[in-house]
């Protein structure tokens, strides 16, 4: 299939966790960094590129919360950027922030009621999954890796629930003919996971404490089936010039 050409839209720092994040979706894209673009919303104002030179965009996870009761300037730009990306034609692929973000500007709700410890958590399709070209493709049930604080409570009615899951039930939704939402990450591997929590030690994401346990248990963890999320993606993105291609595969 065509490769095609992607923008990463980062609302980490450049440096550190965001470089961390960059290079998980070099991993799980199998992209060259030529195609895969980096924009990281690091300040008020930052330019996003033209969407329409891409093939498709992901946008990674952010330390921000909606639920937080006062948003930055930076967070507040962060969701002027996001608006512009859900609502362009190119397909867009947002986690974990993303999906609160979409929630929380769509209509839906969003509270701290279903947050899940970084660690691995079981993913369950809807009977709705069967007809969307991306979740189709995988398992009934699966497992990912994640990490929140903040989950959406209620969909916006609008959006379609693709898949749901015994500690947050909102896992997977579309939203509009082109947007896809994960709360889980499917971009990391167990190492990924462990890198990334490097960053957050002290945050709430997990019990420092627990670093130990949490790295045996996700080493065990299956990932093939949440990894085939972002090619598929991909696949969708590189033939939505014909919407035959589209169709559930």
């Amino acid at each position: 299939m065509s490769v095609g050409k992607f923008l990463l839209v980062a609302l980490r720092p450049a440096d550190g966790a965001g470089q961390a994040e960059y290079q998980d979706f070099l991993d799980s894209t199998g992209l060259e960094p030529s195609q895969l673009d980096l924009f990281t919303i690091d300040a008020v104002g930052a330019k996003l590129p033209d969407l329409t030179s891409y093939d498709g965009v992901f946008v990674g996870g952010s330390p921000f919360n909606v639920t937080d009761l006062e948003h930055s300037g930076l967070q507040k730009y962060s969701h002027d950027v996001l608006y512009d990306v859900l609502r362009s034609p190119v397909p867009a692929l947002l986690i974990c922030y993303g999906a609160s973000y979409t929630a929380f500007t769509s209509g839906g709700l969003v509270n701290l009621r279903h947050g899940e410890v970084a660690g691995s958590t079981r993913v369950e399709l809807t009977e709705a999954a069967t007809q969307d070209p991306i979740a189709s493709v995988l398992p009934p049930a699966f497992y990912a890796l994640t990490g929140h604080k903040e989950s959406v409570a209620e969909l916006p009615n609008h959006a379609t629930l693709l898949a749901t899951g015994p500690t947050c039930p909102v896992q997977m939704y579309s939203i509009g003919s082109n947007n896809w939402v994960t709360q889980f990450h499917p971009e990391m591997n167990a190492n990924g996971l462990l890198r990334r929590m490097s960053f957050y030690t002290d945050v709430g994401y997990f019990d420092p404490e627990e670093v130990d346990a949490i790295r045996l248990k996700v080493s065990d963890v299956n990932l093939q089936a949440v990894a085939s999320i972002i090619p598929r993606f991909m696949h969708v993105c590189t033939h939505a010039a014909n919407p035959s291609m589209l169709m559930v595969q």
